[in-house]
């Protein structure tokens, strides 16, 4: 319809123009340069309006699936306002060929909005359906590009990644749980900002490889700026079960990302490899992190060294985090906070047994 406007639009404009070329003197026909340009202007102007104010459609509709196809096909037919909702305890087994992007084995792209959330959820809470994947060393088992999703419920397991948002904001993930994955669990990337990962339980990362296995990945390394957009930001991370078996680290803040909260989460450091430098439950890389109200057991992992480490990747990150209200049972060697580089402000946190609490740029308020 849009592009049907626009063409007879613009043939408007050229018939006008037209006009004026004839050299015509009558004045009901003759076009000035100054009238042309004015006609033009307006119609732009309504070309552009009209472009601005289309409403996304709206279908308020509750999709029940029984199986793969059917989860598939309403993924793709997902419009504002659809509840997807999954059979409870069935398992979904997804199909990369068939899911509509190669790396996926289910897609998810249509954008919701604020009144109207697209919601993909299980139909009994208590008794999840699976979304699985064929391999852990490749693909995601949920991949999801478009903005307001509510994914609630639901348990997904054996991809390479478990899920994926790219470019996807003000996006709820609640209730998952998250588990024999190749990688990393949950992965906030390119742009995906303000969205909140909440009531989670993820457990058995880095399957594929160990150095890989974070629970949860907010943002982009350095390396991959070209590729990804690094402005995750302003992302809630609270109310998880962090482990056991989560290889990397636990919550791992990119460099790049900025606001990063993370809260009244449980750390299980039972299984946290030592590999690829994990030996920590969070990595900070960011700027202005808040990380309060978090309970850290170290379970007698001696790989763990360190319960938040704090560096600067790459110049002017790293600075003005936050680490507040936090109780970290930990060996007395290890600190509560190492900054290799950036900053730290740090208040109310305690420890058990008494030992090593903060190294570097750290300020304490308390």
């Amino acid at each position: 319809m849009r592009e049907l406007m626009f063409i007879s639009i613009v043939f408007v404009v050229f018939t006008l123009i037209g006009c004026k070329s004839t050299g015509t003197k009558d004045k009901s026909t003759h076009v000035t340069s100054e009238t042309t340009n004015e006609i033009t202007t307006q119609v732009t102007t309504v070309i552009t309006t009209s472009a601005i104010t289309t409403e996304p459609i709206v279908e308020e509709k509750t999709v029940f699936v029984n199986n793969s196809a059917e989860l598939t096909n309403a993924l793709k037919k997902a419009l504002p306002g659809h509840q997807i909702v999954l059979k409870s305890g069935e398992t979904f087994v997804g199909n990369k060929s068939i899911s509509g992007d190669s790396r996926a084995y289910f897609y998810g792209f249509e954008n919701g909005t604020e009144a109207f959330p697209i919601i993909l959820e299980s139909e009994d809470p208590n008794n999840p359906a699976i979304l699985k994947g064929l391999d852990v060393t490749n693909g995601y088992t949920l991949y999801i590009t478009g903005d307001y999703w509510k994914i609630k419920n639901v348990k997904v397991e054996h991809g390479q990644k478990g899920i994926m948002l790219d470019n996807s904001n003000n996006t709820l993930i609640y209730g998952c749980e998250v588990y024999n994955i190749g990688h990393e669990a949950i992965h906030l990337r390119d742009g995906s900002s303000n969205n909140i990962i909440d009531h989670n339980n993820i457990h058995d990362t880095g399957l594929f490889y160990a150095g890989y296995g974070e629970g949860i990945y907010v943002g982009s390394d350095k390396g991959k700026w070209n590729d990804f957009d690094r402005n995750a930001n302003d992302n809630i991370i609270k109310n998880n079960t962090l482990g056991p078996n989560v290889a990397a680290e636990h919550i791992d803040i990119k460099e790049g990302t900025l606001g990063t909260i993370i809260e009244n989460n449980t750390f299980n450091g039972t299984g946290i490899s030592g590999v690829h430098y994990a030996d920590s439950f969070i990595d900070a890389k960011g700027n202005k992190a808040i990380i309060r109200n978090n309970v850290f057991h170290q379970n007698d992992n001696s790989l763990i060294v360190d319960a938040i480490q704090v560096s600067t990747q790459i110049s002017g990150w790293g600075f003005q985090n936050e680490v507040n209200d936090n109780t970290i049972y930990i060996d007395s060697y290890a600190y509560i906070v190492n900054v290799f580089g950036g900053s730290v402000k740090a208040q109310n946190n305690t420890r058990e047994p008494m030992g090593n609490m903060y190294k570097g740029n750290v300020t304490v308020l308390n």
